[in-house]
């Protein structure tokens, strides 16, 4: 085999190792996956307002963590105290909501909620 070879087949072997480690990184821990049947759930004092003025329920709320996609892009599991993370679903209301949930070691905590079709003006703290 020619020396080129060699090199052209060890840079191979070395970039795909690479893009495993990146790929094995950034997998979520167990520890960090988002638990849809918390033992409490709890609601900011802005996400009461915002669900308040954006006609928003607590069932609706209930539906979008038990059934909704977790957007890992809006998400942020390294925040502090406590990891949040965006989910999304169009209910059975035909709503099509974002929630913002804080979850901590035993609470999940709405943080706040958007209807992403329709306009609100709310003036919540």
């Amino acid at each position: 085999m020619k020396p080129r070879n060699v090199i052209y087949s060890l840079l191979a072997v070395i970039a795909m190792l690479a893009l495993a480690i990146n790929v094995w990184r950034n997998e979520p821990k167990r520890k960090e996956a988002f638990d849809r049947t918390p033992e409490q759930l709890a609601y900011t004092k802005h996400a009461k307002c915002r669900m308040e003025c954006r006609e928003i329920t607590e069932e609706e709320i209930r539906e979008v963590l038990e059934k909704g996609m977790i957007l890992f892009n809006r998400s942020n599991r390294n925040d502090k105290p406590c990891p949040t993370f965006a989910l999304q679903r169009r209910t059975s209301k035909g709503a099509s909501l974002r929630v913002i949930f804080a979850q901590c070691n035993r609470e999940t905590r709405v943080v706040t909620c958007y209807n992403l079709e329709k306009e609100f003006s709310c003036d919540c703290p």
